[in-house]
């Protein structure tokens, strides 16, 4: 068992909350905005055994805090690499961490090896052409948390066509877990993002040409169909990229399908490692 050191991070009005095990070339983990750093457990314990990974909860967020003022989570990214004195990392993120692997790609392009993205969102790219997508913005509106949490299982890890009874059950509640802690904490991402969050201008979508590094993009066949959009958007877009899709997986692709993106993952690394 590969010993893992955590660690809080100061930022400008927050402290992050981070963890970090093995030893080689970095990987970085993103966590979806739905969930935290416990998304990546598996990777993480899996990966550690052939590279040094790193993962954090972003702020507002699992164990790390949020307070009110300006921030933009790429540079909270910045701040937790500096603190682990990584120079280069690869990044995997999801959702709402893949858009802050592409805004800090855009930012400091040469500490990125790679970019391996899972189900991935950006800044303002919301689903709404569903019942429970627009059920969770409606809920999102009046922060109604019981809503929030069971239109969010409905929505992205259930999927479009799925029947509860048809998920694994553990990831759902696994996903359940930490998506109630989320919403039903004093203050949160959701509570704030709105007034203190700082996006990229242009966004990270307008210069996806400038990010020339290889890109895999992994999307589950049943996760929204917005994110299947953004994901052919990404690729149409990136110089270096590819994609694959996971059958029989919702948003989180990686907690329904391990082994099989945990493979994905894998090639991409062992391609960066070869190419340097």
């Amino acid at each position: 068992m590969t010993h893992t050191n955590s660690r809080w991070i100061d930022v400008p009005h927050a402290r992050l909350y981070a963890e970090q095990a093995g030893a080689g070339d970095t990987v970085t983990m993103l966590h979806g905005f739905l969930v935290d750093r416990r998304q990546w457990d598996h990777a993480f314990a899996a990966l550690a055994c052939t590279h040094h990974v790193l993962r954090y909860d972003a702020r507002g967020f699992g164990r790390s805090t949020i307070e009110p003022g300006s921030y933009a989570h790429h540079q909270d990214l910045a701040a937790v690499l500096d603190a682990a004195n990584v120079q280069r990392t690869a990044l995997l993120g999801c959702s709402g961490g893949a858009a802050t692997a592409l805004d800090f790609a855009l930012a400091h392009p040469r500490r990125v090896s790679a970019l391996i993205l899972i189900g991935p969102g950006y800044w303002g790219r919301f689903a709404d052409s569903t019942p429970a997508a627009r059920a969770f913005l409606q809920a999102l509106g009046t922060f109604d948390v019981n809503g929030m949490i069971d239109s969010s299982l409905r929505a992205f890890t259930d999927g479009p066509r799925r029947a509860t009874n048809e998920v694994d059950p553990a990831a759902r509640l696994h996903t359940e877990t930490m998506t109630t802690q989320l919403f039903k904490r004093d203050s949160s991402y959701w509570t704030r993002a709105a007034q203190d969050q700082r996006t990229p201008e242009p966004s990270a979508l307008e210069r996806l040409h400038e990010i020339d590094i290889p890109a895999v993009l992994i999307v589950g066949s049943e996760d929204q169909v917005e994110v299947h959009q953004l994901a052919k958007e990404l690729l149409a877009g990136l110089p270096q990229a590819r994609m694959y899709v996971v059958h029989g997986a919702g948003h989180h692709a990686n907690l329904e399908a391990p082994t099989q993106v945990l493979g994905i993952v894998r090639n991409a690394l062992s391609a960066v490692t070869l190419a340097d």
